[in-house]
């Protein structure tokens, strides 16, 4: 634990995208790159892909446990997507802030709204854009993860997603991984430092 942490309370960086623009890849990167940050694993109804890993990638779980976590105000956010559900889990998120720990999620503007409200100053958030639609595209099916009718409603689902990049205050264009990765983590910096010097400042006037 570092110093900063005795009396600082974790960041929630927020990167959103359009599906295919490297939302996952990314927030994977920066939380292998800097060890105090957090990667934040949601709970989905989705049924498991053969490359993934529970834990890893999601939890997997049925609907009935996914009502009864949303019912319960388990979840932080939680949001549908092509007909799943999915959901980021409470308890271990204010653990972890509350030690210090910053938290990177991938998640939509959906849950980006639900954790905003609930956390108004604990966030960073950026929306990630393509380097162009045609890009998008092409990004989706050399995935060769869904089939050409799903890559089809993967492109409607990403302009409605851009819709609501100007909710956002940071907005990255992803067209060099590395560069990208490194700007979010400059950025991440930044807002660290402003928020330890203002923890420090409030605290002095208190003392007044």
């Amino acid at each position: 634990m570092d110093k900063r942490n005795k009396n600082y309370k974790g960041l929630l960086i927020i990167i959103s995208s359009p599906s295919g623009a490297g939302k996952t890849t990314i927030c994977k990167k920066i939380s292998k790159k800097d060890k105090n940050i957090n990667l934040s694993i949601s709970y989905t109804t989705r049924k498991k892909r053969k490359s993934e890993i529970e834990g890893r990638h999601y939890n997997f779980i049925n609907i009935k446990k996914f009502n009864e976590m949303k019912k319960n105000k388990m979840l932080l956010e939680s949001a549908k997507v092509f007909g799943n559900n999915y959901g980021t889990p409470i308890k271990n998120i204010i653990k972890k802030i509350d030690n210090g720990k910053d938290v990177i999620f991938d998640i939509d503007w959906q849950g980006a709204n639900q954790i905003r409200k609930k956390f108004p100053n604990q966030i960073v958030d950026f929306f990630i854009m393509p380097p162009s639609i045609k890009e998008l595209r092409m990004r989706l099916i050399k995935r060769g993860q869904d089939d050409l009718n799903i890559v089809n409603k993967r492109m409607k689902m990403a302009f409605k997603e851009i819709k609501h990049y100007d909710e956002y205050k940071y907005i990255l264009v992803n067209d060099n991984f590395n560069k990208t990765v490194k700007k979010i983590i400059d950025i991440i910096k930044i807002e660290r430092l402003q928020k330890s010097n203002l923890i420090k400042i409030r605290r002095n006037f208190n003392k007044i």
